[in-house]
């Protein structure tokens, strides 16, 4: 058993059980779920068969209104299995007949409580509200882009054909679900299914959600004080107006309390350059942060709003889940109160706990394999989620470019993991998150929120995870800004990437590695726990030019050792701040391996030692070597109750001599005695990292019309 009470991956039975880990899918639902999935890949794959069975688009019909009793957009429903994504999108066609028009509907405008099909092409130029909607192969329905709407619909809308809401600059449109019963979902599957209202994207459909370009974040230029009614930004925002609304994250050190929670949620009332006035005062101070290294960064500022939503309601959740053929395109969309929730079987503190429902999440790509490749999702908020916020499960080549998860149940960037912890995660490839945010991550209850993260970097090929940030995730062990999860081996770009005011963790690897693992220029202030937390047993990662400050359990806590070419932590700026007793400290390491080695890296603001080596009497021995790094105080201590070591070796930066450390009477600050060693390679200058987080989100343009 670890740490945290759960059992290594291929470690038998016979130890104290697991606690309960924060995914909560029954293993059954999950099994059948995944069978459905198996199925269709023993006949030659789940790609070919979603080829073979999409059909084209058919022949264009007379619209029809449907009385609500002949059934929604399910009935008599067949999934069409996608096809290869259309590489390009789609015209915005203008010319349909008008929803407002009787005559194209035989007579009567549909109702709030009609079943709605769409055969040919409809503008929708006016407000209305339907029972359900389906838009059939060969129909479309595009909101006028001139004029501000909103679409009602009490049950599920189904794209098969196109749907497109793409307002002109000052105009908005709105897709919304105003009366989903939680209660009912049922949840998974590859059919679109009965009360599980929401928007879904099947068979040859085309999806185009396109608003008002804007800047998704900029950081302040300043720190922000209480009672502020002024914020200066690092950049001018671009399409920011008055009126949106803006979260402002928290950015205290970790000793001051709800150091993790401290968001103001305000609004714009004038915006002239840089210079953004609210409507009311900040509630809390968000000070600017200097941690050395080139990073010197002010609080995140969210903007929240765009002119294209999609939403449930506080009381209802709905869900968007893809599952077309034809790539879609999801930009400037705001989408909210999706994610819906059902009780479980746990209770805590004699109330029910919620869980999610499998499946219906905030932006769902479903099982697209290749059909999804160069789909590009940028500048797309999903905010107060009951679940996951954007979901590429085993759908490969998708971009998250300046997306914002805020206030997410679940961990907010995720794909599916595997039924156990002995079974791999299928693989989503070619993922990209870049400029993304992942801001105020919950969990329900908080306690059982282990390993709860903001972004799980999960199973596949050709990740990237660029200049992101985590912020506010809470949770309880082993969450985390940024998670490398046990049974989903992924191999990721990861460089320039923030953690900061997270509850517990920056990073968390908790990954017995088969590959070799490389993060660039991470930088974690002022979370909870520590910088990076790497686990499990064996695993070879790299940590480069990295900047760790005020964490409040320290730098970097070392569980794992080596597995083949070992664990490398080089040229990173740890400075403790105050906060924490060590800068660095090993732990209960399960397995023998290989040398953990941390180099050409400055320590310091520790109240006791640079390096502790706590691994203890039931674990394996430290291997350790810290080479050429300068100390701001005492370098290292043993504690008392560590096994003797297998090898701590110690090169001070300046010094040309190697001294191996056993317990034992010697240097009472280190208690060890120290004897000359050998260390392969001359000495080397430490490395300040020089470290430049970009001030604002990616920018992010509109579609050609």
């Amino acid at each position: 058993m670890d740490q945290h009470g759960q059992r290594p991956e291929g470690v038998s039975d016979g130890a104290a059980r697991r606690p309960a880990p924060h995914r909560r899918v029954g293993r059954r639902r999950m099994l059948v779920w995944l069978g459905i999935s198996t199925a269709a890949a023993a006949v030659g794959g789940v790609e070919p068969a979603r080829r073979a069975l999409a059909s084209p688009a058919g022949s264009r019909r007379v619209a029809t209104a449907l009385p609500a009793a002949s059934g929604g957009p399910s009935a008599g429903h067949v999934h069409a299995v996608p096809a290869p994504a259309d590489p390009s999108p789609s015209p915005v066609d203008l010319t349909g007949r008008r929803w407002s028009d009787p005559a194209g509907w035989g007579g009567a405008v549909p109702g709030a409580k009609g079943a709605v099909r769409i055969a040919d092409r409809v503008l929708l130029d006016v407000d209305a509200s339907v029972g359900s909607l389906v838009v059939e192969p060969g129909g479309s329905l595009v909101f006028a882009p001139e004029r501000s709407l909103t679409l009602a619909s009490a049950g599920s809308v189904e794209v098969r054909g196109v749907l497109v809401l793409a307002p002109a600059d000052g105009a908005s449109h709105v897709l919304k679900f105003p009366s989903v019963d939680e209660r009912s979902f049922r949840g998974g599957g590859m059919t679109v299914v009965e009360g599980d209202t929401g928007l879904w994207v099947t068979g040859a459909g085309y999806l185009r959600l396109d608003g008002a370009a804007k800047t998704a974040w900029v950081r302040a230029a300043t720190g922000l004080r209480a009672g502020d009614t002024e914020l200066r930004l690092a950049e001018p925002p671009e399409g920011w107006r008055p009126g949106d609304e803006l979260a402002v994250t928290p950015t205290g050190p970790p000793g001051e309390g709800e150091f993790s929670t401290r968001y103001d949620l305000c609004t714009i009332r004038r915006i002239d350059g840089k210079t953004v006035t609210l409507t009311a005062p900040l509630a809390y101070p968000h000070p600017r942060v200097t941690a050395g290294g080139g990073v010197a960064v002010g609080a995140e500022v969210l903007n929240l709003t765009r002119s294209v939503r999609v939403e449930g309601t506080a009381e209802g959740r709905a869900h968007v889940h893809l599952t077309g053929s034809r790539r879609a395109d999801v930009r400037h969309a705001a989408l909210r109160w999706l994610g819906p929730r059902q009780p479980g079987k746990e209770t805590w503190n004699g109330a029910p706990v919620t869980e999610p429902v499998l499946g219906r999440y905030g932006l769902h790509f479903h099982m697209l394999g290749d059909a999804s490749r160069g789909t590009v999702v940028e500048g797309v908020v999903v905010r107060d989620s009951g679940s996951h916020a954007f979901v590429p499960h085993a759908s490969h080549g998708i971009t998250f470019r300046s997306c914002i998860s805020h206030n997410t149940w679940e961990d907010a960037y995720w794909w599916d993991g595997p039924p156990d912890t002995r079974t791999p995660q299928a693989p989503s490839d070619d993922i990209a998150y870049q400029s993304c945010v992942a801001s105020r991550t919950v969990y329900e209850p908080n306690p059982r929120g282990y390993r709860l993260t903001g972004f799980s970097l999960g199973a596949g090929t050709g990740g990237t995870a660029r200049d992101c940030v985590a912020v506010g995730v809470q949770g309880a062990t082993g969450a985390s800004g940024y998670e490398w999860p046990e049974a989903g081996e992924g191999v990721w770009t990861f460089e320039r990437c923030l953690a900061h005011n997270n509850l517990e963790n920056g990073v968390f690897v908790w990954l017995n590695a088969r590959h070799h693992h490389v993060l660039e220029g991470f930088v974690a202030y002022h979370n909870g726990g520590w910088g990076i937390e790497h686990g499990a047993y064996l695993n070879d990662f790299e940590y480069n030019g990295g900047v760790l400050y005020g964490n409040g359990a320290g730098g970097v806590a070392v569980h794992a050792l080596g597995r083949e070419r070992g664990t490398v932590f080089d040229g990173l700026l740890i400075d403790a701040a105050g906060q924490s007793d060590y800068a660095v400290a090993t732990a209960k390491h399960q397995l023998a391996g290989t040398t953990v080695t941390i180099a050409r890296s400055r320590l310091t603001g520790y109240r006791k030692a640079g390096v502790a080596f706590r691994a203890t009497t039931d674990g394996e021995p430290d291997d350790i070597a810290v080479l050429d790094c300068s100390f701001g105080g005492n370098e290292v201590w043993l504690d008392p109750q560590a096994p003797r070591p297998t090898r701590i070796v110690l090169r001070k930066a300046g010094e040309r001599q190697a001294v191996q450390l056993q317990p034992g009477p010697g240097r009472a600050e280190w208690n060890a005695a120290a004897a000359p060693a050998a260390v392969d390679g001359p000495p080397r200058a430490v490395v300040t990292p020089a470290i430049r987080l970009a001030d604002a989100a990616a920018p992010t343009r509109r579609l050609p019309v």
